[in-house]
């Protein structure tokens, strides 16, 4: 049993899932082309992960800072209490408009704050598809939020007296403050500001440019949003979808050079073999750079292609340092006339070749001949049993794929007499046989009654009267069609 799946990370795992909710054996092959996420099968969906790469890129950056102190500075002078300051905002922030309320007039600075602020927040609501983006000081709280429900300007500390201190969103602001560098999630429940609608939460910590926590920033994910279908099938958790993918067979582009090339140096970093970067490339991606930096950091990287981004790089700087040796400045390959433009792409296209992070580097027109990696799953983990080389040829490594993950199709249950067809065609053709019958026999009697002679024998009476004969015939047949009929 082969199965070749082209489509999306989500519709596979739908796929997947379906085949053990449905009963189907284990044992299909599933077959793969292209570069995939890093061990998908065992992860939920790329959604969720990009939302938590999201929040910690936000907290990472200096907006966001600014954005939280300004605002904080704003709240704390609003009026002389924090309870005033819960009301009166309420009373003009939380209104019919929601989102759409850039600002209100008043001599405060939170007006201001609000108005330079909220049209950049709004917008990032609208690009993510979130439903609300919440930020909340370390006394819980909510000093801004984008949709301005019933929530916003209330407290938010479990210890505290606000309406929805024991919400999904009051747990997320909890997590939050208890472990400020992770990103925590809330499942779904009902959100009371939001109508009772399920809602679900991401929160992380905040943090000022010395490293000193200073609020919480969540957001709210819409009630369309799309779970992942290991959450809303008991049957297809992670560990059921990969032990339903062990032996999974998948063709993509090599992204390395060959194992006798892996250490040479590179022409690009001469500091560098392919090896010794990749392993690099691999170290900033889980930990950002320069390292430590949580904004630039990869949580779910593709790896298969991250040496590509190098060499483009490359493949540019080596065509600028041809352009330069044919006595061109930078300034003429910054505003490239017709000549240069062509010069330049005939270069690229034609004449470079060096070896790369991700193999050999050279271009037929708009193409980069490579080789293809195989690679199947063992016992979880993604293992390259076999290469594709330029000519066509299969080299297998080792013992190439192995079959023990693998089942033949269980064989056909054997041939039974289809009782279907009695009901299907049987019983239809008997009753439009009775029914044709009993006409028949009713129209007879019929013919009967209407004859002047019936006093007579039956045989003399259709003797002495032809015309007797024939309407006693027409009778009997309209008396079948109107029983057929009928």
């Amino acid at each position: 049993r082969v199965v070749f799946f082209i489509g999306s990370e989500t519709f596979f795992r739908k796929v997947l899932c379906a085949s053990i909710t449905e009963g189907l054996e284990k044992g299909i092959i599933w077959l793969t082309e292209g570069t995939w996420r890093h061990e998908w099968w065992s992860k939920t969906d790329q959604v969720t992960p990009r939302h938590m790469q999201w929040l910690v890129e936000d907290v990472s950056n200096k907006q966001l800072k600014d954005t939280f102190a300004e605002f904080k500075q704003a709240w704390d002078s609003f009026k002389p209490t924090v309870a005033d300051t819960r009301s009166a905002l309420q009373l003009l922030y939380a209104t019919e408009d929601k989102d759409a309320l850039i600002s209100v007039d008043g001599p405060e600075s939170y007006h201001d704050v609000h108005r330079k602020w909220h049209p950049i927040y709004r917008k990032t609501l609208y690009d993510r598809g979130y439903y609300d983006i919440f930020i909340f000081d370390t006394n819980g709280d909510m000093i801004y939020s984008v949709y301005k429900e019933s929530d916003y300007a209330t407290n938010f500390k479990a210890s505290g007296n606000g309406p929805w201190k024991d919400s999904g969103l009051g747990n997320a602001f909890e997590a939050a403050m208890a472990s400020p560098d992770e990103v925590h999630y809330i499942d779904w429940k009902p959100y009371g500001p939001s109508g009772d609608a399920p809602a679900a939460f991401f929160a992380t910590g905040l943090r000022d440019k010395d490293g000193v926590l200073i609020g919480v920033y969540s957001i709210q994910l819409p009630p369309e949003f799309e779970r992942s279908i290991e959450e809303l099938e008991p049957q297809c958790k992670l560990e059921s979808i990969a032990e339903s993918f062990e032996g999974a067979v998948n063709v993509a582009g090599l992204g390395r050079p060959t194992d006798e090339n892996l250490e040479k140096p590179l022409a690009c970093f001469k500091s560098h073999s392919a090896k010794s970067l990749s392993r690099l490339i691999d170290n900033h991606f889980a930990t950002g750079y320069p390292e430590g930096n949580l904004a630039n950091r990869v949580m779910d990287p593709y790896y298969d292609i991250k040496a590509h981004a190098v060499d483009a790089t490359c493949a540019l700087a080596f065509t600028v340092q041809h352009m330069l040796s044919q006595g061109r400045t930078i300034e003429q390959i910054q505003r490239l006339d017709e000549s240069s433009y062509n010069e330049f792409n005939r270069y690229l296209r034609n004449e470079l070749d060096f070896q790369g992070v991700s193999g050999r580097v050279t271009f037929s027109d708009n193409n980069r001949p490579n080789l293809l990696s195989v690679k199947q799953v063992l016992q979880g983990k993604e293992v390259e049993v076999g290469l594709v080389f330029l000519n066509g040829t299969l080299s297998w490594i080792g013992n190439g794929t192995i079959d023990s993950a693998w089942a033949l199709e269980p064989a056909d249950p054997p041939e039974r007499f289809k009782y279907w067809l009695v009901f299907q065609i049987g019983l239809p053709t008997l009753l439009l046989c009775c029914t044709f019958c009993v006409g028949a026999h009713m129209a007879l009697k019929r013919g009967k009654s209407r004859n002047p002679g019936a006093h007579k024998s039956k045989a003399s009476a259709f003797e002495d009267s032809p015309k007797n004969n024939q309407v006693s015939n027409n009778a009997a047949t309209e008396a079948v069609v109107m029983d057929v009929a009928v």
